[in-house]
């Protein structure tokens, strides 16, 4: 017997979606984000994020609420000051949509950050108010070959570009002289990360925020749905919205000797039985020494030498997490000296501890090096750990190659 269904598009979230001629609901549902930056930007993008539906939402921020974050950031409340933005974000976010699945990463960029989790998002949002944190993502992002969409804004001025490796120049291709000096500034004072300096700090309103965020996650979308040619790929949008001014500008994309930005990794290989807490960077020597060589690509501060004391420590952490307090001698007070290697050869007493301790994140990509071939292995086994929605396979980015 014939039954007829009568469907209440008013009960269904998603139907404006499903009826637009710009936009396929299944890509969106089905899409992956990454937010790096929690603040203004950061609660725009993530709003118009979760309105969508789509499958995951990852949160990168290390600060808290300030209730000064008030005027500009819409998930954030006054009893949230002090808390992880990660945190009041994620239940902001599912309180709008219970459907999107949220994920947190509280603390520094290449700190929390695998590269093992860049490579499986299909879009990579750029909220920061730091040109050296951008720098840091561009790198990431080339090293997996994935674009990302930065943002940008002061008073009533914004900025939206779209960077596509090997599409146009890459963020650090555009930096002047002037601005790579204040970075190398705010990345090492006598050899110590300052991780307090905010490279870019500016007075920001929240019209502004909702224009740029728009904008940032529009782009995103059309890159979503392989729609290059209409993105501004390679390309700058600056919205001046003292005059109602909005104009688009193109630099050129520097060689790759002289642009420090355009390396990348080779073809990953999945490595399930690696994890972060468990694996020793000595036990991946010993298994892939014969086929890739015999050093681990990673800054790694060795040892904290105070001078006055004549005293030394022994470290294992990544230049990025030592701070003033960690680097200053608890006998003199004096800020103790660094010694860094971007080697690990296996002999080193460190080389027995899990990668974790060496400040390598869940789900990242390892480099070894050999005399005559590199290879890159994914902490795979760290996989599980993360939401289902980053797990799957059934999305829009593209999966890594067969495990070994």
């Amino acid at each position: 017997m014939a039954t007829l269904k009568i469907i209440d598009h008013t009960r269904d979230r998603y139907h404006a979606l499903a009826i637009s001629s710009v936009w396929e609901l299944v890509r969106i549902r089905k899409g992956r984000a990454l937010v790096v930056g929690a603040g203004a930007l950061g609660n725009e993008v993530c709003k118009n994020l979760a309105l969508m539906g789509v499958a995951l939402i990852a949160v990168l921020d290390r600060d808290t609420v300030e209730t000064a974050n008030l005027s500009r950031s819409v998930f954030f409340r006054e009893r949230d000051h002090g808390h992880p933005k990660t945190d009041v974000l994620s239940a902001g976010l599912t309180e709008l949509n219970p459907d999107v699945e949220i994920m947190t990463l509280t603390g520094d960029l290449d700190h929390q950050l695998g590269l093992g989790v860049l490579r499986r998002m299909d879009m990579i949002f750029s909220c920061l108010d730091s040109r050296l944190a951008r720098r840091t993502l561009n790198r990431m992002c080339s090293k997996v070959s994935k674009p990302w969409v930065d943002g940008a804004m002061e008073n009533l001025l914004g900025e939206v570009a779209v960077y596509v490796p090997d599409q146009g120049p890459c963020y650090e291709c555009s930096l002047t002289e002037m601005q790579k000096v204040l970075i190398a500034e705010a990345a090492s004072c006598r050899g110590v990360a300052l991780r307090n300096i905010a490279q870019g700090k500016v007075p920001t309103t929240s019209t502004m925020g909702s224009i740029v965020a728009a904008l940032q996650v529009q782009e995103a979308v059309k890159l979503l749905h392989d729609d290059g040619k209409n993105s501004l790929a390679g390309k700058r949008m600056v919205i001046n919205c003292n005059v109602n001014d909005f104009y688009v500008t193109a630099s050129d994309r520097k060689t790759d000797e002289d642009c420090d930005g355009h390396w990348k990794c080779g073809s990953v290989t999945e490595v399930p039985e690696y994890a972060a807490a468990k694996t020793s960077v000595k036990e991946m020597l010993a298994r892939f020494k014969e086929e890739t060589g015999e050093n681990l690509g990673r800054e790694v501060v060795t040892e904290l030498y105070c001078p006055k004391c004549k005293k030394a420590e022994t470290l294992g952490e990544t230049i990025r997490v030592v701070d003033q307090e960690m680097a200053r001698c608890q006998t003199c007070m004096e800020v103790r000296e660094l010694k860094t290697t971007h080697e690990v050869l296996g002999h080193e007493p460190y080389a027995e501890w899990p990668v974790e301790r060496l400040g390598i994140p869940k789900l990242d990509v390892l480099e070894v090096r050999g005399a005559q071939a590199t290879r890159w292995f994914e902490l795979t086994g760290d996989l599980a750990a993360f939401p289902a929605a980053l797990q799957s396979r059934d999305a829009n980015a593209q999966g890594a190659e067969q495990s070994i």
